[in-house]
């Protein structure tokens, strides 16, 4: 737990903050200092290795739905596409600004991680188990894809924290704050559901089981989540529930593809945590191998099944509701669900010397962070003349631009919506100087903020791949007499390196009079 005798207010003298970071239990100021630097220090690594490709699609598609602030969207609830839209009403739309969103993401989850552990143990153990999380990929390489699962890497750890605490506590402040972190999650993604689920099994399990469910608490959480996901609800009631819609437009996949991507996503996901079980494992033999190691004498009561519950349920939840809705399920989907895993691991392997596990915890987070900004222009540069798919670039950046002088030289107006081939509408929402709402699919029940006399009010820019020919259909259906299409080629530059063009065709549909 965090020692009470730190100062709460203020900023810690420098000597002081690493004092109380070495001694295994940092103080507030001393932790919050370690998260902004490794937030800056991931924010500089993503502008650096992410700076020869355009945005990922998923955090092009939540720009552009944050853009709208709806109350929910076609494939997913509205929380994770708010943030990204308050984000950037703040920052440019550089790729440098979501790299940062998508570091700060994962360092608000490093806190929750932080309080999550200290639930459970304190001191050097505390911070050996926090540490070993660096080692994985989930808080740092993975973390940069902004979307609608990688939130649950900052959701996720707070909403058990509180969870937690309003077990042991039952305390109705605790349980407020679950619940309402429970509806956030909920809002975010449906996926929130398998946490739900991994709470009320944990709970059941918990020694204080018949205490927790004979008081107010669980039913306050119940409560306050239903209160934060009111909105969305209702907006779910009147608009015919779109995201329930599309989940039924994916499933029913054929036996054969469910189960190779259930098998990828559940060792893939292994697999990012495999680094915590090499390093505690031979800190583990090692220890044993020394007589004279010091042994941790931890005071907190610590329950290996009631941690297993927590740590590897929403996995094997997970596969079981792809296999039961026969849908594909990819590992991202549980990036941000092993803030526990470390722990876990260390007490299954019953590691003694707690100080050793620690210290090679602390140099080798370090290592790999520094190790990694201090790498980021070589990446850049490999990704931009040596990788195998540097060609292949796909130029979202340049025809959005091109695409914008297009429509200005035709129209004059500012650029209002845009439709196209799958992502260039996304992509030109985020890279276009105007700043133009999406139209996608060219369907009004998909964009819900867009309306025929939208449309014919403010016109419509199509952006379609040459080749795409149910783009192309799709665009002939709004097009009028007015309308102009222009074939243009469009290439990925960066670094003077130019990937093979892309060929289109971009139509421009003028207002009607």
């Amino acid at each position: 737990m965090i020692a009470k005798g730190h100062a709460l207010h203020g900023v810690a003298p420098r000597s002081n903050i690493a004092a109380s970071i070495m001694a295994g239990d940092p103080s507030i100021p001393a932790l919050l200092v370690f998260l902004g630097t490794f937030v800056a220090i991931w924010g500089l690594y993503f502008a650096f290795a992410e700076a020869p490709v355009a945005i990922k699609h998923d955090m092009a598609e939540a720009y552009a739905w944050g853009r709208e602030f709806q109350l929910g969207y076609n494939q997913h609830p509205p929380f994770w596409a708010w943030i990204c839209g308050l984000w950037f009403l703040l920052f440019p739309r550089t790729q440098w600004a979501f790299g940062l969103l998508s570091s700060l993401n994962s360092g608000i989850g490093l806190w929750g991680a932080w309080l999550l552990i200290g639930d459970f143990v304190a001191g050097r153990k505390r911070m050996a188990a926090w540490l070993l999380l660096l080692l994985t990929p989930l808080y740092t390489f993975y973390a940069y894809k902004y979307d609608a699962n990688i939130i649950f890497l900052s959701i996720w750890p707070w909403t058990l924290h509180y969870f937690m605490r309003s077990l042991q506590s039952r305390t109705t402040a605790n349980a407020i704050a679950f619940g309402a972190l429970i509806g956030i999650a909920l809002i975010s993604k449906y996926y929130a559901l398998i946490l739900a689920a991994t709470c009320f099994l944990s709970a059941v399990q918990h020694p204080s089981r018949r205490k927790y469910f004979t008081t107010a608490s669980p039913y306050v959480s119940a409560l306050a989540a239903a209160v934060v996901c009111a909105p969305h609800v209702w907006w779910l009631l009147t608009n015919r529930a779109p995201p329930v819609r599309y989940l039924e437009s994916i499933t029913g996949w054929p036996w054969p593809y469910i189960i190779d991507h259930a098998y990828n996503a559940f060792f893939g996901a292994l697999g990012a945590n495999l680094p915590v079980v090499v390093v505690v494992g031979l800190v583990a033999w090692t220890s044993r191998r020394n007589q004279h190691a010091a042994v941790s004498r931890d005071t907190h009561k610590l329950t290996i099944p009631m941690l297993a519950t927590l740590t590897l349920t929403p996995l094997v939840l997970t596969v079981i509701s792809a296999l039961a809705l026969r849908t594909t399920i990819e590992s991202e989907m549980v990036i941000g669900t092993f803030p526990l895993l470390p722990l876990l691991v260390i007490e299954v392997a019953a590691v003694q010397d707690i100080d050793r596990l620690y210290r090679v915890s602390a140099r080798l987070a370090a290592t790999l962070t520094l190790g990694a900004v201090a790498l980021s222009p070589a990446i850049a540069w490999y990704r931009t003349y040596l990788s195998p798919i540097a060609m292949k670039a796909s130029p979202f950046q340049e025809v959005a631009l091109a695409a914008t002088n297009l429509w200005h030289d035709q129209t004059s107006l500012p650029l209002a919506y845009v439709a196209g081939t799958a992502w260039y509408e996304n992509a030109t929402a985020f890279y276009s100087t105007d700043r133009p709402h999406v139209f996608v699919a060219f369907d009004y029940s998909r964009n819900l903020w867009v309306t025929p006399e939208d449309i014919a009010k403010h016109g419509l820019l199509s952006i379609c791949v040459s080749n795409d020919s149910v783009c192309l259909a799709d665009t002939a259906k709004f097009a009028t007499p007015q309308s102009t299409r222009t074939d243009l080629a469009a290439a990925h530059r960066f670094w003077g390196h130019v990937a093979d063009p892309v060929h289109f065709v971009v139509t421009v549909i003028p207002p009607r009079a």
